[in-house]
């Protein structure tokens, strides 16, 4: 007997492509899901529509399933139909796209059908609720208070003994800026104040010359003692600068027609994109920047990034520099400070996503994210299950107007 699990995760594999057409019963037989998914009231104004579908197979014996549609019949030869399972495409017609291979889909939609049928007749019955109350909570989303999460799993506080109380402090008074603003920058200064960060973060100073080998000269090697704060930069820097190693250093209307990308200042043959990403390996959680009013000329430096696992870094870095008398913006600021301050909180999710910026989860917005397979102490994992505010999975509800489709209408 074929294992339906791996079948699945088969069609998972096999069905991903965006660009295909389907053979005459693969399409006829998508009609009739479509009719069957018509039966299904849409969400609001979109045509998406979830089911839970729990199969007998696999490594656990059974495994729940979340099948999303979006799609319909727009107009007489006008449809777009897609189907996901567990976020992965599985199906994706466009009328309007006649290239890509011919694929025979039956099984897959078969199957669909067949599911899609079972979920109705339990709506009908009113027994769908009661049905995907066995979902396991590892697949569902959720929320928990950092200060919960804190209290259920301790080792989890990390990073907010890294900061003093004194520096706590400093950073509620600052409201996450200052209240001046530079009335020019140049280069120097831009490179001064990576230097304030470099510091602050004990960021140990390179051996030997970094990007384009750069050296500066004796005088300016004698300015400083040794390393020069340019030299630091296009050591540990992305680099990928928009030439900003060729803005001579102290002059404020070079550099200022550099960061309005005007030429003859700005040259766009060394154009790279990353100019604020002053350490390469932080590129991606803390950027230092220089934000500019085009109609004053005044500056002000910006600190970007909110992410817990460069938390202190970031917030020391906008202490230093405001402490070193820049005019500096901390982006970002409400969600550290809600972090460090644990008012905020953490999203659970069956998978955490690396890069997320944010999501709203049960009501709250969150930043961070945790996934329960992280924990594997019985004990720890029935707390979080008992504190976590889930969400409510999705709502199937029966339209009245069926959409019944058949081939003289398209």
């Amino acid at each position: 007997m074929r294992d339906m699990v791996m079948s699945i995760y088969g069609w998972m594999e096999e069905f991903g492509e965006d660009k295909y057409t389907l053979d005459e019963p693969s399409y006829h037989r998508m009609l009739e899901l479509m009719s069957l998914t018509n039966t299904i009231a849409g969400d609001g104004k979109s045509t998406r529509r979830s089911i839970w579908i729990k199969v007998t197979g696999g490594l656990h014996g059974t495994e729940w399933f979340n099948i999303t549609f979006h799609g319909d019949c727009y107009a007489p030869g006008d449809i777009f139909y897609e189907v996901q399972i567990d976020g992965v495409q599985v199906l994706s017609y466009d009328s309007k796209r006649g290239e890509g291979e011919i694929l025979d889909a039956t099984e897959m939609l078969d199957w669909l059908i067949e599911s899609v049928d079972a979920i109705i007749k339990l709506v009908g019955d009113g027994r769908y609720e009661e049905y995907i109350s066995d979902v396991p909570y590892s697949r569902r989303r959720g929320v928990i208070s950092r200060k919960d999460y804190y209290a259920i799993v301790p080792d989890a506080k990390k990073y907010a003994s890294l900061l003093s109380q004194d520096e706590i402090d400093e950073l509620y008074k600052s409201g996450g800026t200052t209240d001046f603003q530079e009335d020019a920058m140049t280069a120097r200064r831009f490179y001064e104040a990576c230097a304030v960060v470099y510091r602050a973060l004990d960021l140990a100073t390179p051996e030997g010359p970094g990007f384009h080998g750069w050296i500066d000269g004796e005088e300016e090697r004698s300015r400083y003692g040794d390393l020069t704060p340019k030299e630091w930069y296009y050591a540990v820097a992305d680099c990928r600068d928009d030439g900003l190693f060729e803005v001579p250093l102290d002059d404020a209307d070079y550099f200022r027609g550099w960061l309005e990308k005007k030429e003859p200042f700005f040259k766009w043959g060394n154009y790279g994109g990353h100019p604020w990403d002053i350490i390469n390996k932080y590129s991606y959680s803390l950027s230092l920047c220089v934000d500019h009013d085009l109609i004053k000329g005044s500056c002000k430096l910006r600190v970007i990034g909110d992410s817990a696992e460069r938390s202190s870094d970031i917030l020391r870095a906008f202490l230093a520099l405001r402490k070193a008398g820049y005019s500096v913006a901390l982006d970002g600021y409400d969600v550290l400070m809600d972090r460090l301050l644990e008012k905020d909180y953490l999203g659970v999710v069956e998978e955490v996503k690396p890069w997320q910026h944010g999501d709203t989860i049960a009501g709250q917005f969150v930043r961070d994210e945790i996934s329960l397979s992280e924990f594997k102490d019985g004990d720890v994992l029935d707390n979080m299950i008992k504190t976590i505010k889930w969400e409510n999975l999705d709502e199937v509800k029966l339209s009245q107007d069926t959409g019944i489709l058949d081939g003289k209408d398209l």
